[in-house]
């Protein structure tokens, strides 16, 4: 197609040129992309089309909505963070390199001001109903991502692609990320499945909602939840619920396990304990409705793996 010009004088000359001419970007990737997103709703309900002038000063609420934003490329969009440092404390910069605007749950608007954002990314259950007011009252548009599956985690990729200019990054790492998902779907779905629950925390007895993230996680693993259904998010379980269930297994941060082992033991009768399936998990990925979850899920099943396939597993493992 050497020397196609887009003009010529008849009229059928220029149906067949504007066909070449049409040819020719798509073929340079010129033409729009099929799947590039424009309209969405948030996690709460609010209509958002991608702007033609982007938010390019960002304040991300939630060291996971911090991680998805600089896989996509927007580093340099975020101005401001909260602290993510694992003790709480006065800190100016987050370990991810951005200046901090507050602590979980608690922000200065002081300082939200004085970094001037054009956009707020916030977990929704991670800022309250009155300082998201509060934000809204200084004119910034707030984007509120709270995935309710596991699903839903790579789309909210696709919303901070749109508004950020870096929509073919996110959307091939999207894709990228559903196709794990799906594999790991794929490759543990055959075997027994378990009777299980996480442990969040041991004194309250904390657990996980059964609709919760790491609850379909374990599900992907072949760990059915005993958690009773309910709204509750971290319910408090009791013992004798957890032994009239019959857990077969029980999953716990690995730096609760040993505590996890000991308080168990004296349960002799829970196949669980029976079974030395007490097992400790990656707690920190885990607990992040993010990539680091969706990424620690094919460790998640193999550790849970050998419990599948055997009736008991010596306690070094």
């Amino acid at each position: 197609m050497d020397g196609v010009s887009c003009r010529q004088d008849t009229l059928a000359g220029h149906v067949i040129r504007l066909a070449q001419c049409l040819f020719l970007g798509i073929a340079l990737g010129l033409a729009p992309a099929a799947n590039a997103l424009s309209h969405w709703q948030d996690d709460q309900g609010q209509s958002w089309t991608a702007p033609k002038k982007l938010p390019t000063r960002w304040i991300v609420l939630g060291p996971h909505l911090v991680e998805m934003a600089e896989a996509i490329g927007a580093k340099q969009h975020i101005v401001g963070v909260q602290d993510d440092h694992p003790i709480p404390g006065r800190y100016d910069v987050s370990l991810s390199g951005h200046a901090v605007v507050g602590q979980s749950g608690s922000i200065s608007e002081e300082r939200v001001r004085a970094l001037r954002p054009d956009l707020v990314v916030f977990w929704a259950a991670g800022l309250s109903p009155v300082q998201q007011r509060r934000l809204q009252r200084l004119g910034i548009p707030l984007l509120a991502i709270a995935p309710k599956t596991l699903d839903d985690i790579p789309e909210r990729l696709r919303w901070l692609g749109a508004l950020s200019g870096f929509g073919k990054n996110a959307q091939r790492l999207a894709d990228s990320e559903l196709s794990n998902l799906t594999k790991a779907r794929q490759d543990f779905a055959d075997g027994p499945r378990l009777r299980g629950f996480y442990q969040v925390w041991q004194q309250p007895l904390y657990s996980l909602s059964r609709q919760n993230l790491v609850s379909q996680a374990m599900a992907v693993c072949g760990v059915d939840s005993i958690v009773p259904s309910g709204n509750i998010e971290a319910p408090i379980m009791n013992v004798e619920a957890i032994l009239a269930a019959r857990t077969e297994i029980i999953l716990v941060g690995v730096d609760e396990l040993s505590r996890a082992r000991a308080f168990w033991q004296r349960f002799s009768t829970l196949p669980a304990v029976q079974r030395n399936a007490i097992v400790g998990v990656d707690d920190f990925a885990l607990t992040r409705p993010g990539l680091s979850l969706l990424r620690a899920i094919p460790s998640l099943c193999q550790a849970v793996s050998p419990w599948r396939i055997r009736q008991s597993v010596p306690e070094s493992q």
